[in-house]
């Protein structure tokens, strides 16, 4: 059902083509426009003289208008030029438009083509199959037949649709912000350059020494399979991806189900504080990522290509050593160790060499406590984050097609 004064046109009719080509100077130089997929946005790439450019047909950008990239249309490689891109060109394949007799406002054209609809439409257009060869025929966009409002409601929703990206940047920014002050804290914290106040607001002042990790903790590396034996107890099992995409191991994960023998239940069930490694992994780069074991966990199996680090708590507190495993230096030690071809791994002989320096468990559970607070901080940031953005789309999907109407003044 046609919204009341909505109704169908096609591209041609509500957005014209904009064509300056330029006439390129073999001396001077040049910078080029790419457009990344997903609605991403434009990217500037750097200067190149002319003589690079070579016989390639490439155009002036004239800021406010909608930009295409037939090669990657199909995946939403569209965006507006502004002011930024002044000065700048762009290669045959990437078609620019403006309204037509203002029949219609750019950036609610944009915000359409973000849509599922909008990309069902482009991928409509660009026949051929994936990747290069699935190209945006310029006829087939042509004939493309969009449901639009007047131009003044047009106006109205990508008023408020930029309201909302408006908020989202602003938020991914105090996100960005928040990870970084977080990484600066843990060089400082867990380098000892940076003391903490004790309970009697003193400052810390105890040395740190060098420990290898096998004098502080039990390596127990887990050979529980995914399979389920009818004579084996049921259990939950806590796989390589549970540990690799979470920074604390908890209920709330939805855990697979497997069963085990009694003996591997008693040895390798999940216990709070320990710390689970990645042991395995398709690259070295992703060995000994850790999570934190947060509550305990009965019936949680720690399962194949997995390590438990479990600490021994006289000397070490279970979430400082997670961080120290978080460290960067620390991730490199353990990717020189890696060996394998096609997977590679960590022996545990490798695991138990390693050496930290640390301080007494109290300023250890001090400096625990406030990276965890940052933690918790950073973890707010993106809930608030991923919710204006499910918002936003669920807003962008009512207004963009009149099942939501706004006042117009």
């Amino acid at each position: 059902m046609v919204p009341n004064g909505w109704k169908y046109s096609t591209t041609s009719e509500v957005l014209m083509k904009v064509s300056n080509p330029v006439d390129v100077d073999a001396s001077s130089y040049y910078r080029e426009i790419g457009i990344r997929s997903h609605g991403k946005g434009i990217f500037h790439k750097k200067p190149i003289l002319g003589k690079e450019i070579g016989n390639k047909r490439v155009f002036h950008i004239e800021p406010g208008c909608f930009v295409v990239n037939i090669v990657f249309a199909w995946e939403q490689a569209v965006a507006k030029t502004t002011d930024e891109e002044l000065g700048m060109i762009a290669s045959h394949r990437f078609p620019m438009f403006k309204p037509k007799d203002d029949r219609c406002n750019i950036d609610f054209i944009l915000y359409f083509f973000k849509t599922k609809k909008g990309k069902s439409l482009l991928e409509l257009a660009s026949p051929g199959g994936a990747g290069r060869n699935k190209t945006l025929g310029q006829s087939e966009f042509a004939k493309l037949s969009l449901l639009l409002p007047s131009i003044e409601e047009q106006e109205k929703i990508a008023k408020i649709l930029s309201t909302w990206d408006k908020a989202i940047t602003t938020s991914e920014k105090l996100l960005t912000n928040c990870r970084q002050q977080k990484k600066i804290l843990m060089q400082q914290l867990l380098s000892g350059k940076k003391r903490l106040l004790d309970k009697h607001g003193g400052r810390f002042s105890g040395e740190w020494v060098e420990v290898s990790l096998n004098k502080m903790a039990e390596v127990i590396v887990s050979p529980v399979d995914k399979k389920t034996e009818p004579n084996e107890t049921p259990v939950e099992l806590c796989n390589y991806t549970d540990v690799y995409y979470n920074r604390l191991i908890t209920r709330k994960i939805n855990f697979m189900k497997a069963t085990a023998t009694k003996s591997e239940v008693a040895k390798y069930t999940l216990q709070q504080g320990d710390i689970v490694i990645t042991k395995d992994s398709e690259t070295p780069g992703d060995i000994a990522v850790p999570a934190l074991v947060s509550e305990d966990l009965k019936g949680v199996v720690c399962g194949y290509h997995l390590a438990i680090v479990r600490p021994h708590t006289k000397y070490i507190d279970g979430a400082f050593l997670n961080y120290l495993f978080s460290m960067q230096k620390t991730r490199y030690y353990f990717f020189t160790l890696a060996t394998g071809a096609t997977r590679f791994g960590l022996s545990v002989g490798a695991i138990n060499r390693a050496h930290f320096r640390i301080p007494d468990v109290k300023e250890q559970q001090k400096i625990a406590a406030v990276l965890s607070s940052a933690d918790q901080e950073i973890t707010t940031l993106q809930q608030k984050l991923d919710a204006l953005k499910q918002e936003k789309s669920a807003l962008m999907q009512q207004l963009l097609t009149g099942k939501r109407r706004v006042t117009l003044n």
